[in-house]
């Protein structure tokens, strides 16, 4: 049996979904939460739950990893062509090349974020 403040319920698979659909909104929890119809502070411990599983090294385990398509849009600036690197907290490395799909780096950052450090 699962103990209170779990990752591993159906309820936590189902508050993980949505807690994904608040990252990608680009809105605050508070925004989202009205938008949606949920309780701001039901999000909010959610998500505090999932922090902590993350630092303790757990998460949803028996969910499989994410993956989102990026596609790449050619790029026409020369300088803006090199692109950037972002160095995530976990230690992960992410090269953006120019003409990046924003909501789609929001998605692969998401995912990276949780998975163990590097």
């Amino acid at each position: 049996m699962a103990g209170w403040g779990s990752t591993k319920t159906v309820r936590a698979r189902q508050m993980g979904r949505v807690l994904e659909r608040l990252d990608r909104s680009g809105l605050s929890l508070a925004e989202f939460a009205r938008r949606e119809g949920l309780v701001p502070s039901t999000l909010a411990w959610w998500r505090h739950v999932f922090r902590r599983a993350e630092r303790a090294g757990g998460g949803l385990a028996d969910s499989p990893p994410a993956f989102t398509e990026v596609r790449l849009a050619a790029a026409t600036d020369p300088i803006a062509a090199s692109g950037i690197e972002v160095v995530l907290r976990s230690g992960h490395l992410v090269r953006v090349p120019a003409g990046f799909d924003p909501a789609a780096l929001r998605d692969v950052v998401s995912v990276l974020e949780r998975l163990a450090p590097c």
